[in-house]
């Protein structure tokens, strides 16, 4: 299955910590988080996947959202680090 890009929004309900979140986030190809709150997972899984292992972090009183990206179709002002994860992750370089 060829990866795709999500940006996810999540506002854990009280009590989950963030190693609970980083552990669910390391379950994609990579990610990175750029704001509090606020990850770009590359994944091979769908939304409905993300959902599902999200859901039990914010119900019933955080928030989620999970929007599909498209990387080639970007502008903004990020870190820099940032920029170079994404282009990165896109085009990975091959391993020597």
């Amino acid at each position: 299955m060829m990866a795709t890009f999500l940006h996810i929004f999540l506002k854990p309900k009280p009590g989950i910590t963030d190693e609970a979140i980083k552990s669910k986030m390391d379950l994609a190809v990579d990610w990175y988080k750029y704001a509090d709150n606020c990850w770009v997972v590359k994944t091979t899984s769908d939304v409905a996947k993300w959902q599902t292992r999200l859901k039990p972090l914010v119900e019933p009183s955080g928030t989620l959202l999970i929007l599909t990206v498209d990387p080639v179709k970007r502008q903004g002002w990020l870190a820099k680090g940032f920029w170079e994860w994404l282009r990165n992750s896109i085009d990975p370089k091959p391993k020597a």
